[in-house]
């Protein structure tokens, strides 16, 4: 998560509990004492008659909401317009000192991608730090890809220099942490195919430029053969569907039929009704046609009907007009299915035997 964002949620907590908020500086290099702090002034909520306090308590709550959401939108726009005013500098790795504790724990294999990354693509997000005494600086966010930097060689790195209280950079590092969650593979997918598009490059190509394997980004392509139903819905909510579900669908949606079921399965998914290993499972476990039931067939005691015989895949059933003994039935029923089980045991044996 870009610190442009983290800033626009601290802004908003500002709007609601105002803290002293000092400016950044403008450069390192300059060492200028920052500008007196300028305190965000708290939104007040307008004074409600005592009869509104007590009839209408929801009301008055709104209306405070409503200013401080406002509140925060303006404080928002003044962050990125400062932002927008203050370029990333360029400076020496050797300038940059960690703090424990901070660094975001990666993966081995996440690490790895990230060093392949940064080996063949420019930074596109600096490093964020504070100017500290003597000329050095103390990284902020963006412990991983200074240790990048320094194993691949380099000597500098793009930063953005901010003055930040201990409070406030210590919640910044948090919240920079917190809030980077892992990119779904979906985005990830939808990513490399506008880059495959946009300039004709392999998936061989794409997975040495980007650091993965060839087997990864051939698994996060499985989502390009999803049918279009299926897609639009894990667009609403991409993090739901991995490249291993998605991979396990593309192979099972194969008629119109097995799609709506894929459609199905996804939304159970995403409600948490069914887990994604299940997905593909649930789609191959369509409901069998049943084959249709044979006539009913009509036994008669001479010119009146006796019985009514009706028989379906693996049932038989029967329907008496008579009186009978149902005691009698069940006995030579349970003679007759006792014969043929042994016949069935006796054709087995045969065929073992053979």
């Amino acid at each position: 998560m870009s610190f442009k964002h983290l800033m626009a949620r601290k802004a908003a907590s500002e709007a609601a509990n105002p803290v002293t908020l000092p400016h950044a500086a403008a450069a390192p290099a300059a060492h200028a004492p920052a500008p007196a702090p300028a305190a965000v002034p708290a939104p007040t909520a307008a004074a409600a008659p005592a009869h509104q306090a007590r009839t209408a308590p929801g009301a008055t709550l709104i209306h405070g909401a409503n200013q401080r959401v406002e509140a925060a939108q303006a404080r928002v726009r003044q962050l990125e317009a400062e932002l927008a005013d203050r370029p990333p500098l360029e400076l020496p790795l050797e300038a940059l000192d960690s703090v424990p504790g901070r660094r975001r724990r990666l993966t081995a294999e996440e690490y790895a991608e990230l060093r392949e990354n940064l080996r063949h693509n420019p930074l596109v997000h600096p490093v964020v730090v504070r100017p500290r005494a003597g000329g050095r600086f103390e990284i902020v966010s963006g412990e991983n890809r200074v240790a990048v930097y320094r194993e691949l060689g380099r000597t500098t790195i793009r930063v953005s220099v901010l003055e930040l209280g201990d409070r406030e950079v210590d919640r910044a590092a948090f919240f920079a942490n917190l809030l980077a969650a892992p990119l779904p593979d979906f985005e990830k997918w939808r990513g490399f195919a506008r880059e495959k598009d946009s300039s004709g490059a392999t998936q061989a190509e794409l997975a040495r430029l980007a650091g993965v394997p060839e087997a990864t980004l051939s698994k996060l392509f499985a989502f390009a053969r999803l049918p279009a139903e299926v897609l639009a819905l894990i667009e609403q909510r991409p993090e739901s569907i991995g490249a291993n579900c998605a991979e396990e669908l593309a192979k099972v949606c194969t008629t119109p039929a097995s799609v709506v079921r894929a459609v199905e399965a996804v939304r159970l998914v995403m409600e948490g009704r069914l887990q994604q290993r299940q997905a593909a499972a649930h789609v191959r476990s369509a409901p069998r046609a049943l084959k249709p039931a044979s006539s009913p067939v009509r036994i008669n005691a001479g010119r009146f009907r006796f019985a009514e015989l009706s028989v379906g895949e693996s049932a038989v059933r029967v329907n008496f007009s008579a009186k009978v003994d149902m005691a009698r039935v069940q006995a030579r029923m349970e003679a007759l299915l006792k014969e043929m089980a042994a016949e069935l045991v006796q054709e087995s044996t045969k065929a073992v035997q053979a």
